[in-house]
């Protein structure tokens, strides 16, 4: 019979872990109910590919809100608005919808004709991202010029204004699974692949990055995984952000130099690549949000990028910290997965967590 763990990987490249089964318990139960028991519903999605899908779905987070990293949406559209064109947009691993909601916010206020795209894994959520209504907690340290733009009022909710959800559409899609399109001039996918095997991770990625225009962007979150800069795939700043972009034509291969005649009393090891831009921007949202614990995982994460193991073990310990306060919930267990990863590589680079 199978087995969740090798079921959600199989399915969706997710990885498995006992706090996240504890969480779906409820929504495992619903789905076992017409199978008798979690073993037939096991049984059934060893079986049969949509029972199997229904289970992947039931293992995502779906924790988000609107304009989460907010600096990397305005970096996008600011590169979008120097297209002079109409831009599309899709956001991979959606969830409920508030990031296509807010990417889309983020082109009106600079002056870009984008239409967007959200899927997500989970048919439920992306119920929801189509109803465009959410609670104020989906707007939490969102700034109130932002939210007037996107959202009207409605009763204790607030609801995409119709101009805005005019522009967006979804769908229900797997990340291992080629793009449902192509050509997009930014596609995010932001706080998903960390949830991935490595091998599924680079899988999407390849998706991904094939189905962005020549030029296009693709944003990722701090805590993600990822892809190597490559002759299609390189690193650009744009304001005080730095994002990865499709090379508008393919890189010229780059052809190593002979090594040099060395004394072999003296190695010469290259120099590592440099990883400030990513400490610096880790740094600032550590110094915003202090409190947060994503922050400081993300931090000691750039930190140990950086080469600075005991400067990420403090970062560790604060994440931690504010992790011991906390009452279960998907978001927690996902925290302390993130914190369990983050601890081993701090201990392997030799510091002390």
């Amino acid at each position: 019979m199978v087995k969740f763990d090798d079921l959600l990987e199989r399915t969706a490249g997710l990885r498995w872990n006992e706090p996240l089964e504890r969480l779906a318990g409820a929504r495992l139960q619903r789905l076992a109910d017409p199978h008798g028991s979690l073993a037939g519903l096991r049984q059934a999605a060893g079986a049969r590919a949509d029972v199997a899908a229904e289970v992947a779905a039931a293992f995502t987070v779906g924790e988000t809100w609107f304009h989460r990293f907010g600096e990397q949406l305005d970096a996008a559209a600011l590169a979008l608005r120097a297209l002079g064109r109409p831009a599309r947009v899709w956001s991979a691993g959606c969830s409920t919808g508030e990031e296509v909601y807010a990417l889309l916010g983020a082109c009106l206020r600079a002056g870009v004709d984008a239409r967007a795209l959200g899927t997500d894994l989970n048919p439920d959520a992306v119920a929801v991202a189509a109803g465009g209504v959410y609670t104020q907690r989906a707007l939490r340290d969102a700034p109130p010029d932002r939210v007037a733009r996107v959202f009207a009022p409605d009763g204790p909710q607030v609801r995409v204004k119709p101009d805005v959800r005019a522009r967006a559409r979804f769908g229900v899609h797997n990340l291992l699974r080629p793009a449902p399109e192509a050509g997009f001039d930014v596609i995010s996918c932001r706080n998903v692949l960390i949830y991935f095997t490595p091998g599924a991770a680079q899988q999407a990625c390849e998706h991904l990055i094939g189905a962005l225009a020549p030029g296009g962007l693709l944003l990722l979150a701090p805590s993600d995984p990822r892809p190597p800069v490559t002759e299609t795939l390189e690193q650009v700043r744009v304001g005080g952000t730095v994002l990865l972009r499709r090379a508008p034509h393919p890189l010229p291969a780059r052809v190593p130099a002979p090594p040099p005649v060395l004394p072999a009393s003296r190695p010469v090891t290259p120099p590592e690549p440099s990883a400030e831009p990513d400490l610096a921007q880790a740094r600032q949202r550590a110094f915003v949000s202090p409190h947060d614990p994503q922050a400081q995982l993300d931090l000691a994460r750039a930190f140990l990028r950086a080469g600075q193991p005991a400067r990420a073990a403090a970062s560790l310990r604060a994440a931690e910290a504010q992790l011991g306060g906390r009452g279960e919930s998907w978001e927690t267990a996902h925290l302390r997965a993130q914190s369990a990863q983050v601890q081993r590589a701090v201990r392997d680079a030799g510091g002390d967590a």
